[in-house]
């Protein structure tokens, strides 16, 4: 076990050499930990960090995660708001909330399932409100928890399927920990499954050898898929391939769906949408109409392929770009009835290959394809000549813009320096708009307003004026991240683009309306300094508090509203007088 506890060292050490300032020893682990422990989702660093607790009261629970049909649910998530409609989920949908507490220790100790039972009691009490919860856990935890229990009361008249996975994650040995400790699995696993009547439960833990297995394991973007027949027109083919043979090349050796083949869709999975549930309802039923007949299909981007003798394909560097809310529909249904029922044995799925290396053709093909069928603006925005661009200059400064999600992070690159289009979008508003609080409320549905997006990617402005608010911002993250005083998630998600702001305005001298107007701070090479920092969240703390006192808010909202911002840039200009 000596072994394997060395070389999971040097993954994370390898992460933390990776950053401009490193994280805390067990800062590193619990990032490492969630990131092997959520592999099949795929998430983004961000994402996993969006999850993270930390800091005291954390109920012996270091990350939340709550999936809606696979997809990651978020502050600003349409489900989890008061007005939402249930009927727009489908019938049965998956909702599914992963706990994870990661120690560095060389062992597994019964104290964390304690800690777990005692907090889910109460965390998992829907007749508790959020104001005695906030006494007695972080603000992190709390609003981590109301995502899972708003999106259960939003969707419950729809049936939907729950399951509740707690993984404890250490450097020791899995299978040989105390009778005491696999009691106490137990026993959590029994209590969690009474506080949610009918959902499925996993308590698990995870060891130095199965961190090693996860982490030196990579994607499989190399795979095979066998067509019933197919026609070919130079290095692009389509064909029918059995709903089986499909199902087989969507899932990994465990049976989940390899999430990592839509990095480069348009959209996430889109759960009970109209569509989905027809898709849903040809596939369970018997009759004489076959699936291909009544489906678009899927097209699949690749490097390479080759045919062999039994029209069995090898591509390499796959990408599913058209067709996720088929193929999740596809998996799902395959999955819960069994891929070898007779009814999806003779039934086929049309797929479409085509073989390219050309960036600038891909990206016409992704916009192409989903064309045809209602998709948000925002969604397609990746492919515009803005994104390529703005992936091209970072790259030639030494950072790398994520328009296509985990591109770079699955390249190996540092996470430190990898932005996403949703992160460049934050820190665009909050310094080039002077509008911090929207950026803080909006982290999933900030370019969704076609304003917005004009004033953020506006072809006229810089290059440079991009990639030097994304390292400021990252910079200032990295520097709060240090602040003892930012040890708890909620702290740093409520003060970070505050600080941005206040530290840009008072640079600048007056308040920013256009990112355009920062190019003479940009020319005379502004740096930001930890001091400067630590003054900025002093401040941004004051005005925060002050207005949670006037207005009886808690934190959160306070960090959502305009009064903040207002505060934060007077502030800030009154300090260049």
């Amino acid at each position: 076990m000596g072994n394997e506890i060395v070389l999971v060292d040097q993954f994370v050490e390898e992460a933390q050499k990776s950053r401009d300032i490193r994280l805390d020893d067990d800062v590193a682990f619990e990032h490492f930990a969630a990131s092997i422990a959520l592999d099949f989702y795929n998430l983004s660093d961000e994402e996993i960090e969006s999850g993270r607790i930390g800091g005291a009261q954390d109920g012996g629970i270091d990350g939340v995660y709550i999936f809606l049909d696979d997809q990651l649910l978020g502050e600003d998530s349409a489900t989890v708001r008061d007005d939402f409609d249930p009927q727009k989920v489908r019938r049965g949908a998956e909702l599914t909330m992963w706990l994870i507490q990661a120690k560095r220790s060389s062992g597994f100790g019964e104290d964390v399932f304690n800690r777990v039972r005692a907090s889910t009691e109460k965390l998992l009490d829907l007749k508790l409100s959020n104001e005695k919860l906030a006494s007695l856990y972080s603000p992190a935890l709390v609003t981590r928890f109301e995502l899972f229990t708003q999106a259960w009361k939003n969707i419950g008249i729809r049936s939907p399927r729950i399951t509740i996975n707690f993984c404890y994650v250490s450097r020791g040995d899995a299978s040989e920990v105390s009778t005491g400790v696999l009691q106490k699995q137990a026993d959590l696993k029994k209590h969690i499954g009474s506080l949610v009547p009918g959902s499925v439960i996993d308590v698990s833990m995870l060891g130095a050898r199965e961190l090693w297995e996860r982490a030196s394991a990579t994607p499989e973007y190399d795979l095979q898929l066998r067509f019933r027949d197919y026609v070919s027109e130079g290095e692009s083919y389509t064909g029918l391939v059995s709903l089986p043979d499909y199902f087989r090349f969507l899932s990994d050796d465990t049976g989940n769906l390899r999430a990592h083949l839509f990095d480069w869709n348009v959209r996430d999975f889109q759960g009970s949408v109209a569509v989905n549930k027809q898709i849903q309802a040809s596939l369970e039923t018997d009759n004489d109409r076959d699936f291909w007949w009544l489906n678009n299909g899927v097209t699949i981007l690749c490097n390479k392929a080759t045919i062999g003798g039994d029209k069995t394909f090898a591509l390499s560097g796959v990408q599913i770009v058209n067709g996720m809310q088929t193929s999740h529909t596809i998996h799902g249904v395959l999955t819960k009835t069994g891929a070898e029922q007779r009814l999806h044995e003779r039934r086929s799925v049309q797929v479409r290959i085509i073989k390219t290396q050309d960036a600038e053709t891909r990206d016409q093909i992704i916009r192409a394809t989903n064309s045809q069928t209602k998709v948000d603006d925002a969604s397609l925005h990746a492919t515009e000549d803005i994104h390529r661009q703005l992936e091209a200059h970072f790259h030639s400064h030494g950072w790398f813009y994520d328009r296509r999600k985990n591109f770079y992070k699955n390249q190996g690159k540092p996470a430190d320096k990898i932005i996403s289009i949703a992160m460049l979008g934050q820190a665009m508003m909050a310094v080039g708009l002077s509008r911090p609080d929207d950026a803080r409320a909006r982290p999933t549905s900030l370019l969704n307003k076609d304003d917005d997006y004009d004033a953020i990617f506006n072809p006229k402005l810089p290059l440079s004026t991009y990639l030097w608010i994304a390292a400021t911002q990252r910079r200032i993250d990295s520097l709060i991240s240090q602040d003892p005083r930012a040890s708890e998630a909620s702290v740093r998600t409520n003060t970070r683009f505050f600080v941005s702001c206040y530290l840009v305005t008072r640079e600048f001298g007056a308040r920013v309306y256009h990112p355009g107007q920062l190019s003479d701070v940009i020319k005379s090479e502004f740096s930001v300094e930890a001091s400067a920092v630590s003054f900025a969240l002093t401040v941004v703390l004051r005005e925060l508090e002050l207005l949670v006192e006037k207005n009886d808010w808690q934190p959160e909202r306070v960090s959502k509203s305009r009064p903040l911002t207002e505060a934060v840039i007077s502030h800030a200009i009154a300090a260049t007088r």
